[in-house]
């Protein structure tokens, strides 16, 4: 069974009086990557969390959206020295432009940096256990998602691999009539038997019908004997441009008119597979 790349999670969770709320999505892409938008005093789990993550997801990129809200007791602190040079400052200048205000407790506690609050650390070893609990569920209904259209995507890739089968047989069957053909129009003008024979090689593709007959049965039974869902979005794209490739040879060997509108149906099905299996993990 196939598995997308395309998902979305949700989850939530309560932890003394916060409340944690995780949001992931998951998009396309060659790779494995995380996107973590999380408070800054949770940066110290990132690591983790991509661990975890990659256990379950082989490839796509990851939205990965962490909010904290609630009663997070903080720290004030006052940074007197700071409070001073602005005073001191304003003094000065107070002098040299000649003014008679003077500077409020209030307005000297709004200056920059002379009062902050520092939220304190939430502990790695307790909230760690409650991370995993969200990521998990959020996974779960992630995976959940990626899994409905890995279906999507193995249901209609199976059903073209189909319609290329069929082709195929046409081709098989009709290769020997279009060789025959030809041979006789050679020998009725005269060619001898050796120019006859190249000619018979020009366009016989027998070899690429076989070739393209054994990608597409060993395409078929990768997708279907998949049951523990590894990722084979990049081997099966391989396979395809292997596909692509017998198929234009046979498109440029074919010498008759039947033959080239089956192999151009047969690249036509192969591209939108290929396009489908960009989607697959």
């Amino acid at each position: 069974m196939l598995s997308g790349m395309t998902g979305f999670g949700r989850s939530q969770l309560r932890y003394n009086k916060i409340h944690l709320t995780l949001q992931m999505a998951s998009v396309n892409h060659r790779f494995f990557e995380v996107v973590f938008h999380m408070p800054e005093n949770l940066i110290c789990l990132e690591e983790k969390i991509k661990h975890y993550l990659h256990k379950r997801l082989k490839r796509g990129r990851i939205i990965f959206n962490l909010s904290v809200s609630g009663n997070i007791s903080g720290k004030v602190s006052l940074d007197k020295e700071l409070a001073k040079e602005y005073f001191q400052a304003i003094r000065t200048l107070r002098k040299e432009l000649s003014f008679t205000e003077g500077i409020s407790l209030p307005q000297l506690s709004a200056m920059p940096g002379v009062l902050s609050l520092a939220e304190s650390r939430l502990p790695e070893e307790l909230i760690w256990p409650k991370i995993e609990k969200l990521l998990t569920a959020a996974c779960d209904n992630l995976c959940g998602m990626r899994f409905a259209e890995g279906r999507a995507i193995e249901k209609d890739v199976l059903a073209r691999l189909d319609k290329i089968n069929t082709k195929l047989l046409f081709i098989k069957r009709k290769i020997p009539v279009v060789i025959a053909r030809k041979c006789k129009r050679l020998e009725n003008n005269g060619v001898s038997s050796e120019e006859v024979n190249a000619a018979i090689r020009n366009c016989d593709i027998s070899e690429e019908v076989t070739r393209l007959a054994f990608h597409l049965k060993s395409f078929a039974a990768k997708i279907k004997n998949n049951r523990k869902c590894p990722p084979l979005g990049k081997e099966l794209d391989f396979v395809t441009q292997e596909m692509q490739r017998e198929a234009n040879t046979m498109g440029a060997k074919a010498q008759d008119v039947y033959l080239s509108a089956a192999v151009i149906e047969i690249k036509s099905q192969i591209e939108k597979i290929r396009e489908q299996i960009q989607n697959a993990e």
